[in-house]
């Protein structure tokens, strides 16, 4: 349909998942009994094997179509990513100064209620409304309560961190390479 603005491509994408999870779980179901050593049960595995390998490789072509030809508009990613989406940062900065998570939580919940009710977000907040707020709110908060503060905090390889996806991305470009090669 014209008016349609959904991602076609990726639903189709969204949609192989289902086979590729069949694969893998007719797979374990026969492994699941095996002693060690061969047996026949494994004439069943290539069929899961090579029919997922075969369903990814057709998905990351496709999502790297997709992707090549977007076009971001930086100013409305960035509206996007600000806002009360931050609760979680805000919770683990009053983590970072010893409260418990669970009160952190309920002091961020509380905060964000109240900000809802009025139509702002965490950005309008001046530092002593933050203060007000929790004494443990220092004026270090407005600038730690950013978007990029946010994916540079994290640190795990499977992070938002620049350097994990850069190091994820530049695995999935190799593998693409050698898949087309």
């Amino acid at each position: 349909m014209p008016q349609k603005k959904n991602p076609d491509p990726l639903e189709l994408v969204r949609g192989k998942s289902g086979r590729t999870l069949g694969h893998l779980v007719g797979l374990l179901t026969a492994l699941k009994g095996l002693p060690t050593g061969y047996n026949k049960d494994l004439q069943e595995d290539k069929e899961a094997v090579f029919g997922s390998e075969d369903t990814l490789t057709g998905c990351l072509v496709t999502v790297r179509a997709v992707v090549n030809g977007l076009t971001l508009n930086r100013s409305r990613a960035a509206a996007a990513a600000a806002g009360l989406l931050l609760a979680t940062d805000v919770a683990d900065y009053l983590v970072g100064r010893g409260v418990p998570f669970r009160r952190a939580h309920e002091i961020v919940g509380s905060l964000v209620r109240r900000l809802v009710a009025e139509g702002r977000d965490f950005s309008s907040l001046s530092a002593t409304e933050w203060r007000a707020e929790n004494e443990l709110f220092d004026d270090d908060v407005v600038a730690r309560v950013t978007p990029r503060v946010s994916v540079l905090a994290k640190r795990t390889p499977q992070s938002t961190a620049p350097a994990a996806v850069e190091a994820r991305l530049g695995e999935v470009r190799d593998w693409l390479a050698s898949r087309q090669g």
